[in-house]
């Protein structure tokens, strides 16, 4: 749990400094980059809506955004936070495509198990976003969508985040490499600045 009860009926949210979010647009390299993290031997989480429609596909499942978008979106945050929860035993840094405040958002917060995901499995302060990038985009059989949608979704992707109380750190729209040499320096700039918990009352917790 990463909640704890502070004085004057204060509630305290600690991040997770050891869990890092890499998300943002469909198509737009998060997934290469986690796969570059995981090739130079980091911990790495995959995107579990991923993992699941492949899982699906091989089946001959029902459990599609196609089919039942609510059924899939239940799935994908119920192996989001089977993987957060699976993730602890593993060495940090942990980089995640994509987390668990994005699933909440199209489930609605106050669903259970949503609201207890949105705030106690949390992960470090800052996200690292990949903007749409129309120059790298391509279609595939898992992503069949255009640019144009994907870059309509990022929106909302995001203002998940920042809804749950993250900040962003936009990639550079560069080769693989060198965002992976960006996010180690910011996360060694982060570890020198600390990571102040995020204090509520109790009357802002119980409002979300």
């Amino acid at each position: 749990m990463a909640l704890t009860l502070g004085t004057r009926g204060q509630v305290v949210i600690l991040d997770n400094t050891r869990f890092h979010v890499i998300t943002g647009a469909s198509g737009g390299g998060k997934s290469t980059l986690v796969a570059a993290l995981k090739d130079l031997g980091y911990s790495t989480v995959p995107e579990a809506a991923l993992a699941i429609m492949r899982e699906q596909l091989e089946c001959n499942g029902k459990i599609l955004p196609s089919v039942d978008r609510t059924a899939f979106m239940e799935a994908v945050l119920a192996r989001s936070i089977r993987d957060y929860e699976t993730a602890q035993s593993l060495n940090g840094p942990v980089f995640f495509d994509r987390g668990i405040p994005e699933w909440v958002r199209y489930l609605g917060a106050s669903a259970e198990p949503s609201a207890v995901a949105a705030t106690s499995l949390r992960y470090a302060s800052t996200i690292f976003v990949a903007e749409p990038w129309p120059d790298i985009y391509v279609c595939d059989h898992y992503r069949q969508h255009g640019f144009e949608r994907a870059a309509r979704s990022y929106e909302t992707t995001i203002s998940a985040y920042i809804g749950a109380g993250y900040k962003t750190c936009v990639l550079p729209k560069a080769s693989v490499q060198e965002r992976v040499e960006f996010i180690r320096a910011k996360l060694e700039t982060i570890a020198q600045q600390g990571a102040p918990a995020d204090v509520k009352t109790a009357s802002q917790f119980r409002r979300g």
